[in-house]
């Protein structure tokens, strides 16, 4: 049985919402990328203190690309 491929989370809007993150609302990457737990995580830390916001913008776009692997191949 065949699932549906579902599209594909854009990587420079995944890093657009991470510098957000700075100025607005810390966290918003993760829930966009569909990562829940993590995106309340930073929502309730201001991400990290922005610790983690700013490692975010070295790795957010690997880890929409790991999202991406994964939903091309159905694990969403």
């Amino acid at each position: 049985m065949s699932h549906p491929v579902l599209p594909a989370k854009d990587e420079g809007l995944a890093l657009v919402l991470t510098i957000l993150g700075f100025f607005f609302v810390a966290g918003l990457q993760y829930f966009y990328i569909g990562k829940i737990f993590t995106g309340i995580l930073f929502l309730l830390t201001l991400g990290f203190l922005y610790v983690g916001t700013i490692i975010s913008l070295f790795t957010i776009r690997g880890e929409t690309r790991r999202v991406n692997a994964r939903r091309a191949y159905g694990y969403s």
